[in-house]
């Protein structure tokens, strides 16, 4: 079941920055982007997967990373991960999945142990 566009939740806002935590090239203008970004819709199988919008963020508030996933994290104690994504210099989807059967529901921002970012290519 699809949410209706709506503002992220202070939880989903609080995991997205603890996955901007890290000091790389372009993460300035993604934490701008936060408390502008609508959730579009929500993943149909219940896990906490969320495609992401800009909302109102205007074209000049664009990172200059590139497309895929920017952050990844697993969750303490759980089969579970986290994934960032970013398209054209956008949040685009903060994915929430299990290694388990069981959907994964949006971890505690406590719980995540965020992989090293390579700015290396």
């Amino acid at each position: 079941m699809a949410d209706h566009e709506r503002t992220l939740s202070e939880e989903e806002q609080a995991v997205i920055l603890a996955l901007l935590a890290q000091d790389l090239p372009g993460v300035d203008e993604l934490r701008a982007q936060v408390p502008e970004v609508i959730v579009l819709r929500r993943c149909g199988c219940g896990c906490a997967t969320r495609d992401l919008g800009p909302g109102t963020a205007r074209r000049s508030d664009a990172s200059p990373v590139r497309d895929g996933v920017l952050v990844s994290a697993s969750v303490t104690g759980r089969g579970d991960g986290v994934l960032l994504f970013v398209k054209d210099g956008y949040l685009s989807c903060l994915e929430v999945y299990s290694l388990d059967d069981d959907p994964a529901p949006l971890p505690r921002v406590q719980d995540l142990v965020i992989d090293p970012v390579d700015t290396h290519e």
